[in-house]
């Protein structure tokens, strides 16, 4: 066996052993970028304006959807009062 086979396979052993952990690593970095990507945006953003940006995300995909109207019901403990969504008007 040549030297350029014996280095070639020597390669090719230390890849299928590095190669997942190098994998899981990778994983693991871009969750932590990802979580610390969502932790500075929800600073960014205000809570009052948070909600207010939740509340038209899911209006949007209600319409999307092909649904005609959207009930905003209060939680429990505020009543029983149903609201209507701004573009049922």
């Amino acid at each position: 066996m040549s030297f350029k086979d014996t280095f070639r396979l020597r390669i090719d052993r230390l890849a299928r052993q590095v190669g997942p952990l190098l994998e899981e690593s990778w994983r693991e970095a871009r969750q932590r970028l990802d979580d610390l990507n969502q932790a500075l945006a929800s600073q960014a953003v205000p809570g009052e304006r948070r909600a207010r940006v939740s509340e038209l995300a899911l209006k949007r995909k209600g319409q999307q959807a092909g649904q005609k109207s959207a009930e905003i019901r209060p939680f429990p403990e505020q009543g029983k009062t149903v609201q209507r969504s701004d573009f049922d008007q």
